[in-house]
């Protein structure tokens, strides 16, 4: 079942507020599920989304997908080195745009995190 519209919108609120505050460099966790027919298109929205990322200066750093059978559940970190303060209206629009809409249609499930990347430690 796609993303409800209300939800995939909200999302440009989370995004705006944690890029705008989170110390960096930090790390955008995505975790979403993909029904397998929708895979490939899948696949063109995320390049699609890989080049914003590229241009807002942040970078893929991992990509892992595991196989479900019906579905499929991706694990995307991009990585990002400075600050996305001034971006904060375009995170907002970003979700009200064909790409972000397209994707939320696509996929099952999503989810998202901010972290601010650091060395690893033991709790």
């Amino acid at each position: 079942m796609p993303i409800p519209v209300a939800e995939a919108k909200a999302w440009g609120v989370v995004f705006a507020e944690e890029f705008s505050n989170a110390p960096t460099p930090y790390l955008g966790i995505n975790i979403f599920d993909v029904p397998t027919q929708h895979w490939e298109a899948v696949l063109q929205n995320v390049r699609q989304q890989v080049e914003i990322v590229n241009q807002v200066g942040g970078k893929s750093h991992l990509w892992s997908v595991r196989d479900h059978g019906p579905r499929k559940r991706v694990l995307w970190v991009n990585r990002y080195p400075s600050s996305l303060k001034e971006l904060r209206n375009f995170m907002t629009e970003f979700v009200e745009g064909p790409m972000w809409k397209e994707f939320c249609s696509l996929i099952d499930s999503y989810q998202w995190f901010l972290v601010t990347e650091q060395p690893s430690t033991e709790p």
